[in-house]
C-alpha cells in the first residue's frame, strides 16, 4: 500500500458549542466559543494557527462568502493558508491535509455555524438559495432530496419501510443524548416517521434534518507537530465526488443514486481497510433516504439491500457499524455550515472513547460523510484511532 501524504495529518482538536432551535447569541459569538473550545482541547492557541476554513459569519468584513480571510483579524496575526471554496467538514479537513503534507502551513483551524437564521416562513432562509432553476419556482433544499428518493421509491418500494426504520433508529440516539436538540422528544417508531405530516412526497417531518443553531469547530496539524498534543485521531484517508452545482439544476436520480461510490473505495484503498474494518459510522443524515443510500455507497451493505441491512442487521446502539451515535442531523442538530464539521468532532469523540453513554466500545476507525445526492457531490473520511 502506498502511503498517502494526506496520512501526515492529525485532528488534535474539537470542540461544539450548545445546540438548540434558537439561540440567544450571534453566529460569531457561537463560532468564537467552537474555535477557542477546538484550540483549548488541542492544547494550543490563536497564535498557533496558521491556516483557516471558516465562513465568516458577520458582522462586518466582507460581503463575498466565503470571506475566511476575515478570521485573520481576529487570530491576530497574517495566515500562510486560506481555504475559501467549501470550508467546512470532510473537505476541509482533506485540504488543510493536502496544504499541511505541502508545507503550505502547519495547523488550520476549521469553525462554522449560525445563529438568528429564522426569517419568517417555515423554512430556514439558507435551505431557500435565489439560485437558477430554483428561486422561481420555490423549491427548498428538501425538494432536491425528495425527487430522488421518490424515483427510488418508484423502483424499490421496500425503501419506504426502511428509509422510515432508519430515521427512528437515530432519531432514538438523539432521544437519549443530553447534547441533542431533540433529546427526550422520543421515542420513535417508524410508523411515527411513516404518520408525520408530510413535507416533500416521500420524506415526512420525521424523514428530515433539523435546521438549528450552533457552532463546531476542529484543529489539524503535522503529525510532529501533534505528538505534543493530547489525544491526536489520525487521517487515513478520504476523497471527495462532484457531479453538479448543489441546489441549481435538479438532481437525477440515475445520475446521482450512487453519487460518492468511488470516492468512498478510493478513501478505503488510501486508509487500507475494508467495510468491515469500520467501527462507527457519521453518515450526513440530510434525510432517511440518504442514510439508506450512503450504506449502500460506502460498502456497508451492498447495492438494493440497504433496508434488508436496516432491519435485520440494525444500525442502533449494539449494532456492528453503530450509525450516528449522537443522533445524528436528524435529532442532534444541523448547524449549516457547520453541520458536516459535526460529524467529524462525533468521530473524535468516539475514537478517543470519551463519547460517554453513546460510547462504542473499541472504536478504532470511524467513517464520515457529507452532503449526497440531492446535492449531488458526496464526500468520504476515514479517521483512526
Amino acid at each position: 500500500m502506498t502511503i498517502s501524504p494526506l496520512q501526515q495529518a492529525r485532528v488534535v482538536g474539537v470542540h461544539a458549542t450548545a445546540q438548540a432551535k434558537q439561540l440567544d447569541r450571534t453566529a460569531l459569538s457561537a463560532c468564537l466559543e467552537a474555535a477557542m473550545g477546538a484550540l483549548a482541547d488541542a492544547g494550543l492557541t490563536p497564535a498557533d494557527v496558521d491556516g483557516i476554513a471558516g465562513r465568516w459569519p458577520g458582522p462586518g468584513g466582507t460581503v463575498m462568502h466565503p470571506g475566511s480571510v476575515d478570521w485573520t483579524s481576529l487570530l491576530g496575526h497574517p495566515l500562510r493558508w486560506v481555504q475559501d471554496t467549501y470550508p467546512q467538514g470532510v473537505p476541509a479537513v482533506l485540504d488543510a491535509a493536502a496544504a499541511i503534507a505541502a508545507g503550505l502551513c502547519h495547523t488550520v483551524l476549521v469553525v462554522g455555524g449560525q445563529a438568528a437564521i429564522r426569517s419568517g416562513g417555515a423554512v430556514a432562509a439558507y435551505t431557500r438559495p435565489d439560485n437558477e432553476f430554483v428561486a422561481p419556482w420555490g423549491a427548498f433544499t428538501a425538494v432536491h432530496f425528495a425527487m430522488v428518493a421518490q424515483r427510488q421509491l418508484h423502483l424499490h418500494p421496500d425503501y419506504r419501510q426502511g428509509a422510515a426504520e432508519a430515521a427512528a433508529a437515530v432519531r432514538n440516539r438523539g432521544h437519549a443524548n443530553p447534547d441533542a436538540v431533540m433529546f427526550g422528544k422520543g421515542p420513535h417508531t417508524a410508523e411515527d416517521v411513516l404518520g408525520a405530516p408530510m413535507i416533500a412526497s416521500p420524506l415526512t417531518l420525521l424523514d428530515l434534518c433539523l435546521a438549528t443553531e450552533g457552532a463546531a469547530a476542529m484543529v489539524i496539524t503535522s503529525a510532529d507537530r501533534a505528538a505534543d498534543t493530547r489525544a491526536p485521531v489520525r487521517v487515513l484517508g478520504g476523497a471527495s465526488e462532484w457531479h453538479r452545482q448543489q441546489y441549481v439544476d435538479p438532481a437525477r436520480h440515475e445520475e446521482v443514486w450512487t453519487v460518492g461510490r468511488d470516492a468512498a473505495a478510493d478513501a478505503r484503498r488510501m486508509a487500507g481497510v475494508d467495510p468491515t474494518d469500520v467501527d462507527v459510522a457519521l453518515l450526513y443524515d440530510i434525510n432517511s433516504f440518504e442514510i439508506l443510500r450512503q450504506l449502500e455507497v460506502a460498502g456497508l451493505c451492498p447495492p438494493g439491500e440497504a433496508p434488508a441491512y436496516v432491519h435485520d442487521v440494525g444500525i442502533g446502539e449494539g449494532s456492528p457499524v453503530p450509525v450516528n451515535p449522537d443522533g445524528g442531523l436528524l435529532s442532534y442538530s444541523h448547524i449549516g455550515w457547520g453541520g458536516p464539521t459535526l460529524k467529524v468532532v462525533e468521530a473524535v469523540h468516539q475514537l478517543r472513547g470519551e463519547a460517554g453513554e453513546r460510547q462504542v466500545t473499541d472504536a478504532e476507525v470511524a467513517l464520515v460523510t457529507g452532503a449526497g445526492s440531492g446535492a449531488q457531490y458526496h464526500n468520504t473520511l476515514l479517521l483512526g484511532a
